[in-house]
């Protein structure tokens, strides 16, 4: 059994604190991290880690070797990326989340352009709007919808506006009426997203502004879902232009109001030293959102 692997599948396992996390993060069976855990303390001589049913702490002694594990880990990152500078070719897995915003088409896409560029980079994609813990949950980027600013153990970097409109379907508005005021929108049906908690929504128009609370009908955590509830009328929602770019069933409502917009950004841990893939993807996936995304 390789050390240098289980001094990595250490440092996962206090990250992740779960034997079963980092297990199907790498691929492999729970019991082959258990066993390389055992064959590190056997080499060692100590225990590392203290596990009971519902956690994993670290031993004194396992405190003192993940500090080392963690130094010698990122010499070695640092070694290898320099190399692949003087090669000028990326590799290795990259792990990101991606907010589904996007569309599974446009990132499958985005993904399939970035793969032929930088063939011997392996993705490993999490299609999720939940904000995830990049370093608990060993993610090497995260792709975010939000405004949110990150922890100060994040770094967060501006790719670029995502337009939305409020929509509905033509068999919609057939059946329950368009608003015509924002404040007519307390009487329609609303589909909100989960994870956007706000239900007081704002309205800019050449009159000035209108704030109305709208009550959400449907609350749901895909944007694949709301948007197969907008076209087949079973409420509206707040979505991105490239949607009704594609379906020309769909209605922009209260088109006298400026359109919204939703920041999109590059989250990543905070480290001496940041992989090159890393840095290739997000400047990749910035030029790719300007050609396909914002012109939406």
């Amino acid at each position: 059994m390789d050390k240098l692997d289980a001094m990595r599948t250490f440092v996962r396992v206090t990250e992740a604190g779960n034997f079963s996390r980092t297990a199907a993060e790498f691929g492999v069976s729970p019991s082959y991290i258990s066993k390389q855990m055992a064959y590190l303390e056997g080499e060692l001589g100590v225990r590392l880690l203290q596990r009971t049913t519902r956690s994993i702490n670290l031993t004194q002694a396992g405190e003192v070797y993940l500090t080392q594990c963690q130094q010698i880990l990122e010499h070695i990152s640092v070694a290898e990326s320099n190399l692949t500078e003087l090669k000028g070719t990326p590799s290795g897995r990259l792990r990101i989340s991606f907010s589904s915003i996007l569309g599974e088409k446009n990132t499958a896409a985005c993904c399939t352009e970035f793969m032929a560029l930088y063939p011997d980079i392996d993705l490993d994609i999490l299609i999720d709007d939940r904000i995830v813990d990049l370093v608990e949950e060993g993610f090497d980027l995260c792709i975010r919808a939000s405004t949110t600013m990150p922890d100060s153990s994040l770094i967060r970097k501006n790719i670029g506006e995502m337009v939305t409109h409020l929509l509905a379907s033509k068999s919609y508005i057939e059946k329950y009426g368009e608003p015509l005021q924002p404040s007519d929108l307390v009487t329609h049906r609303f589909i909100g997203h989960t994870y956007v908690k706000n239900t007081v929504f704002t309205f800019k128009h050449d009159q000035g502004t209108d704030k109305v609370t709208i009550p959400k009908k449907v609350r749901v955590n895909s944007t694949y879902f709301v948007r197969q509830m907008v076209e087949t009328g079973q409420g509206i929602a707040f979505l991105p232009a490239y949607f009704k770019n594609a379906n020309p069933d769909l209605v922009t409502l209260l088109p006298h109001c400026y359109p919204s917009s939703i920041d999109i950004s590059a989250v990543y841990p905070e480290r001496a030293f940041t992989p090159v893939k890393t840095h290739k993807f997000i400047a990749f996936f910035q030029e790719w959102f300007q050609r396909h995304m914002e012109v939406c």
